[in-house]
């Protein structure tokens, strides 16, 4: 009896431990950026749901925590009070009650001090660990403050015991305290947009009064951490703006290395002890960045329908732990949901650390293996070209950040290969320029004596006798060196045809293309969207027999001399700097860098330039126009190709509501003649 009697009470005490609650279903689908940050694409599970807390404390509308020494702080808004949750037992407290307001912000000193954001009160309240008050902090009655609004609603805390807050409504950035509670100024301001359209019409036409003192304002700040003295903030409506990580200047360390590929409504952010960032919008959905900002994993959500375990209502807040257990805030269920680490997060976690370790062989090793699980995405083969680049594998690396896109890093790969190609085949480029200067110099010599090439100038003469070939090769050298002259030869019929200005256009559509695919990946180069065909006569071709026709047609009511056949012909021969020169860009592109895209670039402007000062010699010549008839010409024709650019749009579109329309009644009729 007394065996069954110390069961019973032994069952009852474990009953009676505090407990997370768990929901009868649980999901956490994981996510990652795929290659060339096309789509997100699922992957193994990184986080599982732990468990839900804080059920049982009559929470209302909680905005934040802060985790400290294995206590959770809890800002509960609705009920004026920071609540102090022991993680290990589930036993809690609450400070501040009766001397706060509405807290949405907290913070924990070293020291044990608690520094809360009282927005119903407008002040910042600091509180010892026994709940006393100890000062309060108003509205700075510095001058330098200005008329910005002061409603605190984030508190942090730096290492030198400075205090950060983010106020709703004050644009200038985040609000600097001394330890002592003097005001210093602001910190961190977010960047005004370039005007829109809208905004640029409204600024320029509407009066003061009605542009309202709300205009142009910088986006605020909606969250803050604070993590070895960088300040990381959150920002909403501004997806590759919306994280940042500021250093002591105020410069976003993230931005300067390249946009960070996220979200647009972000809430808060925290960062994990390696400096991996997590950020967790309001609908639930947890997103872990490495240090540098590049994007790792998402996972979490909203709850549609039903409660399920790992899916939230409206997130407020996160915090992450030393082993990096995760704490998401659900304001408007009042809870806690944890998420822990899986042991594929483990390995991206240890490789990651491996890499910055300077332990290069076990990062490969760890990052093998995540390429193996996850081999589709952005962090694995980054990840793992990133470590092969340290090892000095260079051509394995560049193939790997080739198939994620990152081209600046490819290009880095690029410049050691080049140097060491050129290192180990120096010598042997000296002595065959040596060798090439000798032959060409023994042949000049012997070209004296004897003409061994007079059979093919001969051969040469001849061909160039024949039209087409002439007309494909000398006439497009003189175009190329006297475009005035060759514009009125061919206006005259004694240069170029029809049908050498059909093998131009066929021959510039054909170098647009391959100019598209074989560039240097370096350079944009690559089969993409131009290599539909579609896509191709839309950019190209399309473009082009607009510009013929519009040009033809407003000459033609603006007292033009040419026929349309003669404007053909001009238009054609204008492309002869594009069709000679690009195939040489394209092939030098694949022994430039990104240091040399000045090269590159400048080349293509002058190619480019040059083609449309051709297009616009063929207007002005072809047409006999002086300069200014010319540029209404001109004018005119992009009028022309923007209209019927868009009736060709309308009328695509009403054919393919008549082909539905039809396709619906042939539908109908067949259904009902032979149900």
């Amino acid at each position: 009896m007394k065996r069954v009697t110390l069961f019973c009470l032994a069952f009852a005490f474990i009953l009676s431990l505090p407990r997370p609650a768990r929901a009868a279903e649980s999901t956490a689908y994981t996510y990652a950026v795929s290659m060339n940050f096309e789509s997100y694409i699922r992957i193994q599970d990184a986080y599982m749901p732990g468990g839900i807390y804080l059920t049982e404390l009559g929470l209302n509308a909680p905005e934040d925590i802060a985790l400290r020494g294995g206590f959770l702080y809890i800002a509960d808004t609705g009920g004026g009070r920071i609540v102090i949750y022991e993680l290990a037992t589930g036993d809690y407290t609450s400070i501040g009650e009766g001397h706060l307001k509405s807290p949405t912000g907290v913070a924990v000193a070293d020291d044990g001090r608690v520094f809360v954001a009282d927005y119903g009160a407008g002040e910042i309240v600091v509180l010892s660990e026994a709940g006393e008050v100890l000062s309060r902090m108003g509205r700075p009655d510095d001058i330098f403050y200005g008329s910005s609004p002061y409603k605190p609603r984030k508190v942090a805390l730096d290492g030198y015991g400075n205090i950060l807050a983010l106020s709703e409504g004050t644009h200038e950035g985040i609000l600097q305290f001394m330890p002592d509670g003097g005001f210093s100024g602001f910190f961190g301001a977010n960047q005004t947009k370039g005007l829109s359209f809208d905004e640029w019409f409204r600024k320029t036409f509407f009066t003061e009064e009605q542009l309202g003192s709300s205009y142009r304002n910088p986006p605020s700040i909606a969250s803050m951490h604070i993590h070895e003295n960088n300040v990381y903030t959150v920002t909403q409506n501004d997806r590759f703006n919306s994280i940042k990580r500021l250093n002591l200047a105020g410069v976003d360390i993230l931005q300067n290395s390249g946009d960070v590929y996220g979200e647009d409504n972000y809430v808060d952010i925290c960062v994990a002890p390696n400096g991996n960032i997590f950020a967790v919008t309001d609908t639930g959905s947890v997103e872990e960045f490495d240090a540098g900002g590049n994007h790792l994993l998402m996972f979490g959500g909203r709850a549609a329908a039903s409660d399920r375990n790992g899916l939230t209502a409206v997130v407020s807040a996160i915090e992450v732990g030393e082993d990096y257990t995760l704490y998401v805030l659900d304001k408007e269920r009042a809870l806690l949901q944890t998420f822990t680490p899986t042991e594929f997060a483990d390995t991206l976690h240890a490789a990651y650390e491996a890499y910055n370790a300077g332990d290069y062989d076990a990062g490969l090793r760890l990052y093998q293996e995540i390429l193996r699980v996850a081999p589709m995405t952005h962090m694995a083969h980054y990840g793992y070209a990133n470590v092969l680049f340290q090892l000095g594998d260079y051509e394995g690396a560049a193939e790997h950040y080739k198939l994620d896109g990152a081209y600046e890093d490819y290009s880095r790969c690029f410049f050691e290969m080049r140097g060491a190609w050129v290192r180990a085949n120096a010598q042997g480029m000296i002595v065959a320029a040596a060798a090439l200067f000798a032959l060409v110099f023994a042949l000049g010599m012997v070209r004296r004596r004897h003409d061994f090439l007079a059979p093919v100038k001969a051969l040469w003469r001849a061909a160039k006798r024949r039209g087409l070939i002439r007309a494909l090769t000398a006439d497009v050298w003189y175009m190329l060196r006297h475009p005035i002259d060759c514009f009125y030869d061919i206006k005259h019929g004694t240069r170029g045809g029809t049908p050498a200005s059909c093998v131009l256009y066929l021959a510039a559509l054909a170098v647009s293309f391959l100019s598209r695919v074989y560039t240097s990946f370096v350079f944009g180069g690559g089969v993409g969207w131009w290599a539909d065909p579609g896509m191709m006569l839309l950019t190209t071709v399309a473009p082009v027999a607009l510009f013929w026709v519009g040009s033809y047609l407003v000459s033609s009511v603006n007292d033009g001399e040419a026929t349309i056949t003669q404007t053909f012909r001009a238009l054609a021969y204008a492309f002869a700097p594009y069709v000679v020169f690009t195939p040489f860009v394209t092939v030098l592109s694949h022994g430039l860098t990104v240091r040399e895209r000045f090269i590159f670039s400048f080349i293509n402007f002058l190619i480019l330039g040059y083609t449309a000062f051709l297009a616009f010699l063929s207007v002005k010549e072809t047409f006999g126009y002086n300069i200014r008839r010319t540029v209404s010409n001109l004018l005119l024709t992009a009028c022309f190709m923007v209209i019927a650019a868009l009736a060709l749009i309308i009328l695509f579109i009403l054919w393919q509501q008549l082909i539905g329309f039809m396709s619906e009644i042939f539908g109908e009729a067949a259904y009902r003649a032979f149900g």
